[in-house]
């Protein structure tokens, strides 16, 4: 379901650009406020589609780049992984820890790190309207199989030796 205040944003958002507001669009914006989870084009169309929407593939990617134009939205790309989109309540803000072995992403929210941001803008005058912080790396189960895959083979069977 979307929040009323996320669908009249949106609304005005599309008619400040002399845009139509059509059904396609509208379903759009519920396909992606419907997940609580980072989810790609593809899932989004599937999920328009499903629900009964002829929508074409192209109308999909323009469509979410303007959710991400109109700050409903954020594109994240976790490593050399496929983008993903997540839903944005206004006001409200998380960053990114993504792994680019196998494309999980977790969500953290730091006190420390919005209060920083505030001050380096502050420090140089600026006027922040948005901010996303994604740390690529490697995440603890990525990490633990590489280790394993690293670490030297040790001699099973019972065959004599030296």
């Amino acid at each position: 379901m979307i929040p009323s205040r996320e669908e009249e944003l949106f609304v005005e958002f599309l008619r400040s650009r002399n845009l139509r507001v059509t059904a396609e669009r509208r379903a759009l914006l519920r396909a992606i406020f419907a997940q609580h989870r980072h989810i790609d084009a593809e899932e989004v169309l599937r999920t328009a589609r499903a629900a009964g929407h002829k929508i074409s593939r192209a109308t999909v990617y323009r469509n979410l780049e303007l959710l991400v134009e109109c700050g409903l939205a954020h594109k994240v790309r976790p490593g050399d992984h496929r983008l993903v989109y997540e839903h944005v309540h206004p006001g409200q803000s998380h960053d990114h820890l993504a792994c680019r072995r196998c494309g999980r992403i977790v969500e953290f929210i730091s006190p420390g790190i919005s209060a920083l941001l505030a001050e380096i803008c502050r420090a140089h005058a600026f006027e922040p309207r948005a901010n996303q912080i994604q740390i690529v790396g490697v995440c603890r189960d990525c990490a633990a199989a590489a280790g394993a895959a690293a670490a030297p083979a040790t001699a099973t069977g019972g065959g004599a030796h030296g």
